[in-house]
């Protein structure tokens, strides 16, 4: 249970509205409202000021695992729970790094940028034979051009895509043994994912049925024309572009679905 899901039920049960919930702990309406829509987190002292409010302990709200049957298993004393010696020598044995919501955040802009930069790289790979065709059509003594141009292209993609995993690289220590989400980012990443789930589906299925019809200009032409060769340049160019366009729809969103995915792996 998350800790937005954890301060509304815990409102709704001591019979408060947002309004009166945020005068007793000082925000306003707004800021309770953005808390249970996990829109945004409350800082620490905000959570003292919760945990003291409804007499819950700290490890409750902060911890996505504990939900409201565990304060039944527990007595709290002076507004905190009792620890056992087990938890004790859990809370000793190994300090964990807390990976906080800008951390994970600018992660997750990371892989859209990287997302969108995969997309330019499967673009110009697909559109790099582009000048080769056109110049075999126009004069057979053009092609070495067409050859060298391509070669410019299919360079240019591979360095796109070198600089973009360079910097993805830089995030490497968030994945590391011994990190830890800090409280709230949990469910701040899975309100994301959850938000990314129609954008997510319609671009495999966009992605997925340009693929299958890319094969159609060239069929067209072949079938439906007397067009000369001309014409089957143009379907050879469209073909390239369906292609390039259905792949470039799956690798994006399959790039930012896996940011999610993988910090939402993080204990």
């Amino acid at each position: 249970m998350i800790l937005s899901e954890k301060i509304m039920e815990l409102r709704k049960r001591n019979g408060l509205s947002q309004e009166e919930f945020g005068a007793e702990i000082g925000v306003s309406r707004q800021a309770v409202s953005k808390w249970e829509m996990a829109q945004s987190t409350p800082d620490f002292n905000k959570i003292m000021a919760i945990s003291e409010f409804f007499g819950v302990p700290t490890d409750f709200l902060l911890k996505d695992e504990y939900d409201l049957a565990f304060l039944e298993k527990k007595e709290p004393v002076h507004g905190s729970m009792k620890e056992s010696s087990d938890d004790k020598e859990d809370h000793g044995s190994s300090e964990k790094k807390m990976i906080d919501l800008p951390e994970i955040n600018a992660y997750l802009d990371m892989k859209k940028n990287a997302a969108k930069n995969f997309v330019a790289a499967i673009f110009l790979f697909w559109i790099s034979p582009f000048a080769g065709i056109y110049f075999s059509y126009r004069n057979e003594a053009l092609i070495p051009a067409g050859v060298v141009i391509e070669l410019i292209i299919l360079c240019i993609s591979a360095v796109i895509l070198i600089i973009t995993l360079w910097k993805l690289s830089k995030y490497g220590y968030l994945f590391k043994e011994g990190t830890e989400l800090a409280y709230g980012v949990r469910g701040v990443v899975e309100e994301y994912a959850r938000k990314f789930e129609r954008g997510f589906l319609l671009g495999i299925i966009i992605g997925v049925i340009s693929l299958i019809s890319f094969v159609v200009p060239m069929v067209a032409v072949s079938a439906f024309t007397d067009a000369g060769e001309a014409a089957m340049i143009i379907a050879a160019y469209i073909m390239l572009l369906l292609f390039a366009f259905g792949s470039s729809c799956i690798t994006y969103v399959l790039t930012i679905n896996h940011g999610y995915k993988k910090v939402l792996k993080i204990r």
